[in-house]
């Protein structure tokens, strides 16, 4: 299966893009809003043309003197057609719409929308688009409508014009607001770029926080989550470095014990001394694979190594009654009564971890409990938790001591037991591996050791 590449962002990019994407969009906005707004004025004053042209019109007919059939000279007509970019057509008619002078072709207005005074409005000559003004007016003493219209040449240059400038205008506004906000984000993110920097100069040996007044008011919660991961960093890596430490001085131990009675075995002639040498051996082989074993599981249990595994829901009854059941020879061979008081006890938990942290607490138990002791482990519930106790009537443990006991490798002094010290700390940290905690106390008799672990249950 081939893994898809991971996706690269760009916070200048990103920037970039959801400042510019609404700028065009809102120049667009403009140009369509703005456009008939700036051409209405430039429009207006070409009909305002039109109506003043109609009423020189009716001027100049009212001003003719003699009575002939033309109500317009030739040289007025010739001054009402000068354009230099449009056709001029006119025309007047009676109210039955004879016509009385000029174009007959033009198309009449409705006489009822006369009634208010002059009326613009558009048609077509010979299939091209003209402005007509038209008003009704009295021409020595007859009613008659008065038109003048014009192609649009000039109308649909000037519009033309006032598409393109503004165009122009803002095309400039998006290249000079891109340049500007090029550079804006470039400054905007030089903090980054100098906290990349600074992160980017140590070693990985340096794991000092990063101080929060070097980063905007923005990124100040990714640098805190930082510092915190690189606070959890750095006590992991001690912890390590302690583990390792104590691992190399506890295993130093047994191991140089073994090489002696291998070296002290093949010196022997004696079978019996032989076998007893050989059997020695034996013994802290077992001891030091049990050291080893224990060094493997504390330090998964503190990375979280099972973690990574879905927790399921499971009954801790049956994980107690599994793990008694290994360990009950070895109570029958100290002629301890191991005993059992379980309730139902759901968590949400790991059962390989909560094996190894009931094995743990029970081979303590069955270790520093005397011969013919008692050792009962119960599981109950308390709000909302899961309790699982494991109580005997051993030596117990001083109160000033039962802190110390969870740190690795520490021993109460004088105890007789052979543990290397981890048991505890395992327990420990597979309790906090499950959000839950480990309190010891003394049992309700007074003698031995009760030790607690609550974790939150699962419903």
């Amino acid at each position: 299966m081939i893994n898809p590449q991971p996706t690269r962002i760009s916070i200048r990019r990103l920037l970039f893009r959801w400042l510019l994407l609404p700028l065009v969009l809102l120049l667009g906005l403009a140009t369509v809003i703005g456009y008939p707004i700036a051409l209405q004025p430039a429009t207006a004053a070409y009909d305002w043309v039109l109506i003043d042209t109609a009423q020189s019109l009716t001027r100049l007919i009212n001003a003719k003197r003699d009575a002939g059939p033309e109500l317009l000279s030739s040289s007025a007509d010739i001054l009402l057609r000068t354009d230099q970019f449009d056709r001029i057509y006119y025309s007047v008619h009676d109210l039955r719409g004879k016509l009385l002078t000029g174009d007959a072709h033009l198309p009449p207005p409705p006489i009822r929308l006369l009634d208010a005074g002059e009326y613009l409005y558009d048609g077509k000559i010979d299939g091209e688009t003209i402005r007509v003004a038209a008003m009704r007016v009295n021409l020595r003493g007859v009613e008659a409508i008065v038109q003048v219209a014009e192609t649009t040449v000039k109308r649909s240059e000037l519009t033309t014009r006032i598409l393109t400038g503004m165009i122009a205008s803002e095309v400039v506004l998006v290249i000079v607001v891109v340049v500007l906000m090029l550079f804006g984000i470039g400054k905007g993110l030089e903090p980054l770029e100098r906290l990349r920097s600074e992160i980017e100069a140590r070693s990985h040996r340096d794991l000092r926080p990063v101080p929060p007044e070097h980063a905007p008011i923005e990124v100040r919660p990714v640098v805190s989550a930082l510092n915190d991961l690189l606070r959890q960093l750095e006590l992991a890596l001690r912890s390590q470095q302690e583990f390792v430490a104590n691992a190399a001085h506890q295993l130093r131990t047994p191991l140089a014990g073994l090489r002696m009675q291998v070296e002290l075995g093949l010196q022997q002639q004696d079978p019996a001394e032989y076998r007893r040498v050989l059997t020695a051996l034996g013994q802290s082989t077992e001891r030091a694979v049990h050291l080893a074993n224990q060094l493997l599981m504390l330090a998964r249990a503190e990375v979280g190594f099972h973690r990574v595994r879905a927790m399921q829901v499971l009954d801790l009854r049956q994980v107690v009654e599994e793990v008694a059941g290994n360990l009950m020879p070895a109570a029958i061979s100290k002629k301890i009564d191991l005993g059992l008081e379980l309730q139902l006890a759901r968590i949400h938990g790991d059962s390989f971890l909560m094996a190894e942290l009931l094995s743990n607490l029970i081979d303590n138990a069955i270790a520093y409990t005397p011969a013919g002791g008692r050792i009962t482990v119960t599981t109950t519930t308390d709000a909302g938790f899961v309790v699982l106790q494991v109580e005997d009537d051993g030596i117990g443990i001083p109160e000033t001591e039962r802190e110390l006991v969870f740190r690795r490798f520490y021993r109460i002094n004088g105890s007789s037991g052979e543990g290397c010290g981890l048991g505890l700390a395992i327990v420990q940290e597979i309790a906090h591996l499950h959000g839950g905690t480990v309190v010891i106390s003394n049992p309700s008799s007074g003698n031995g050791t009760l030790v607690s672990v609550r974790i939150p249950g699962a419903a």
